[in-house]
């Protein structure tokens, strides 16, 4: 490096240092220099780059292991050390700085393939979102084809659009198009031209999120993806707009086994023709908007939807997919207050809710049901017919409750005593959280009057803020007057017996 760059990795040689040893307190020895080059390599190909380079400083056999690390990963935004932050800050203020040191580390990094012999590079991230530059398009077309010609398998890229300049983003170079070492391609921040093929024969996975097509565009860019990328396996797509130009959509892939949508835009009359799909997960997209009928195969289902014909379409779906196995449902509201959920295959069921209301769901069907994971407020009553055991975990959101001036006291118990009897099926065992020990305190007054749940609780685990060992006495008799069978009781992962 450059008589700066040296300076100051000199000058944070003894933070390096610090942080890259292990010293017994006895004789001072330092352990992770007693490591393999190997191992060593392994464990800094988890440490951005400006992190790595200082450690050629610590002594003599250290001076060339950083040209051996397979990662290469610049930010100009995440903060990891008091290191990262003096180097962020000055990156901040002279945003040149950073294409300077990226650009000398990678001339030092092409002269180090002449001398070192494994001095491979697998993997290239690039962070600057915020910080891009349209005058430094070129420098940046420059590092992607070190990448190419080093034929990495993993490229990440987050750059953003240049805010000076009109909002103008960064468009990948025509030299990925020759990526065909690619296994793994995550775009965040990009503009894509669609008159560039896409033909990458080892892709698996394909990450786009807030990526930009031309004005001009005349096909959708995920079509071109699928029909070019014969080893995909997982799309993930964020904040994407799909270009229609004939009405509907058609997404096929003999490959896909993983699907995420998460705010996609401009989602009608899509059909996904992916037969072999295994998990599907869709965050603020509608179900009533995809079809999906051609996937038979789901296993794995997480639907975060918003739409009020939610119902009905849930139970399509489930219908057309009997090797379901693992369900997540997050609901904000429900136009009908009672859900059916049904699967042979059906293992296990994650529920989420975020809104006030009564909510009844019954579990019918579902002889391999193992786990049941509810996330809400206490309105909710769970009916699993033919009875099976479960184990499970009861998350209480109190949110902006109304319990507000006299939280935790007769109403509150009142309505807790009613959501435990509600969750009408045989636990193996539960993990009950709650945000403070008082939630489960029953005040002893309240004993007297009201019959105890007697829960047939065998084995519980209870999350909550407890630092006190007499509350935590005083829970421990709570619980067990709320259900006198426990057999085993840990507070917070500490047993209790």
């Amino acid at each position: 490096m450059d008589n700066d760059n040296m300076n100051l990795s000199k000058r944070r040689k003894r933070q390096s240092s610090s942080s890259l040893t292990m010293v017994d307190g006895n004789d001072g020895e330092d352990r992770i220099s007693k490591l393999p080059n190997s191992v060593i390599v392994h464990i800094l190909s988890f440490l951005k780059t400006e992190n790595v380079v200082p450690t050629c400083v610590l002594s003599k056999r250290w001076k060339f292991i950083w040209y051996s690390v397979p990662t290469i990963f610049f930010s100009m935004t995440g903060l990891c050390s008091r290191m990262d932050t003096a180097q962020y800050l000055e990156w901040q203020q002279d945003p040149e700085k950073f294409y300077i040191y990226v650009e000398k580390y990678l001339e030092h990094r092409k002269k180090g393939m002449y001398f070192i012999e494994n001095s491979i590079s697998t993997s290239f991230k690039l962070e600057m979102f915020g910080y891009y530059k349209k005058s430094k398009a070129g420098i940046v077309d420059k590092w992607l084809a070190f990448a190419v010609e080093n034929k990495v398998k993993e490229i990440n890229l987050s750059i953003g659009r240049d805010k000076d300049n009109g909002g103008c983003c960064y468009c990948l170079p025509k030299i990925l198009v020759n990526a065909t070492y690619l296994t793994i391609l995550e775009l965040c921040g990009v503009g894509l031209n669609t008159s560039h093929s896409f033909n990458f024969p080892s892709l698996k996975t394909l990450s786009l999120e807030y990526v930009w097509l031309s004005h001009t565009a005349k096909e959708d860019v995920v079509v071109k993806f699928l029909l070019g990328c014969h080893s995909l396996e997982k799309l993930q797509l964020c904040r994407y707009e799909f270009l229609h130009i004939d009405g509907k959509l058609r997404l096929g892939s003999l490959s896909l086994k993983f699907l995420e949508l998460e705010h996609t835009i401009n989602v009608d009359d899509i059909k996904v023709e992916a037969i072999n799909l295994e998990s599907l997960v869709l965050r603020g997209a509608s179900v009533r908007n995809i079809n999906f009928s051609a996937c038979k195969k789901i296993r794995n289902l997480l639907l975060d939807d918003t739409s009020d014909e939610f119902e009905p379409l849930l139970h399509t779906l489930l219908a057309n997919n009997p090797l379901l196995e693992n369900l997540t449902l997050i609901f904000h509201h429900l136009h009908e207050n009672h859900l059916k959920i049904s699967g042979k295959e059906l293992k296990s069921f994650n529920f989420t809710s975020s809104y006030f209301g009564p909510c009844n769901i019954t579990i019918e069907s579902a002889p391999k049901l193992a786990y049941f994971c509810y996330e809400g407020h206490m309105d909710l009553s769970i009916s699993i017919e033919p009875s099976i055991s479960l184990s499970g975990k009861i998350v209480i959101l109190e949110g902006e409750t109304e319990y507000v001036d006299d939280r935790y006291e007769a109403a509150w118990f009142t309505d807790m005593l009613n959501f435990l009897l509600n969750l009408n099926c045989s636990w193996n065992t539960i993990s009950l959280h709650v945000v403070e020990y008082e939630a489960l305190i029953w005040p002893e007054k309240l004993k007297r009057v009201c019959r105890s749940p007697l829960l047939n609780w065998k084995h519980l685990k209870v999350i909550t803020k407890c630092s006190n060992p007499k509350r935590i006495s005083d829970l421990k008799d709570s619980l067990m007057w709320i259900s006198p069978s426990l057999e085993t009781l840990s507070i917070n992962e500490k047993h209790i017996f």
